[in-house]
């Protein structure tokens, strides 16, 4: 810890920024950029659309059945993928960003918000040439 003289002054904000631990800072600089983020219009539409549609997806002989396809852009999502096949699956998507293993009889749940219109693809990484989707924002 700092030890701040005594100049006569009183400046207790300095006074009390000189004793933080020079971490701080940057902790600091990325509160402020969340809070920003936070507060910015895109995520307070998305925010505001109310509960985030669920999308089931199956795994079953190396295949995706999906129950849907298509939502509003903008609308957060949330994939809710269920294994029922004897074997693992990797869940993937360039598009949308999320790389998530699925084991034999685990249902996992990806969020996905701030769609924008457009195709976005999904697949099995394990089985690219029979498993795989896509979701239309429309």
């Amino acid at each position: 810890m700092k030890t701040i003289p005594n100049t006569g002054k009183i400046d207790f904000v300095k006074r009390w920024i000189d004793t933080l631990p020079p971490w701080t800072c940057p902790i600091a600089v990325w509160a402020l950029l969340l809070a920003i983020w936070a507060a910015s219009p895109g995520y307070a539409e998305a925010a505001s659309t109310g509960p985030p549609q669920t999308i089931a997806v199956t795994i079953l002989k190396h295949h995706f059945e999906t129950s849907v396809m298509t939502v509003p852009p903008g609308e957060p999502i949330v994939f809710r993928v269920t294994n029922l096949d004897p074997q693992m699956e990797e869940f993937e998507s360039y598009d949308m960003g999320f790389e998530v293993v699925v084991r034999p009889g685990q249902t996992v749940l990806i969020p996905v918000s701030g769609l924008g219109k457009g195709r976005y693809d999904y697949f099995g990484d394990f089985h690219p040439g029979t498993a795989h989707g896509t979701l239309t924002v429309n």
